[in-house]
């Protein structure tokens, strides 16, 4: 589970060209400005697909992670914090994940 939401996080994280984030929708300095935008899912294959399961999880990380402009720092820090915890599903780290 730690490999996958790694590489499917890292994997938005570096090909993010056609998502949108927060702050390219308003001007306002929210929360959760540097969130990707989620996307309608009307089956069930998109809601299980990379794009749509990277957005979420990414969406669920840290702000100070999200902010980093380094691409293998970020990966470097997004491997310390999942192995500090332990998530057996996607659903769990839903859950369990807090962007503070």
């Amino acid at each position: 589970m730690c490999i996958y939401t790694m590489e499917t996080v890292y994997c938005i994280t570096a090909n993010n060209k056609g998502l949108k984030q927060n702050l390219t929708i308003h001007d306002y300095e929210t929360q959760h400005r540097s969130d990707f935008e989620t996307q309608f899912c009307r089956t069930d294959i998109f809601k299980k697909s990379v794009i749509n399961l990277g957005t979420k999880l990414y969406n669920k990380l840290p702000n100070y992670l999200k902010n980093l402009e380094n691409l293998k720092s970020f990966k470097k820090q997004l491997k310390a914090i999942l192995l500090q915890q332990t998530f057996h599903s996607v659903d769990e780290y839903l859950c369990c994940m807090q962007a503070p």
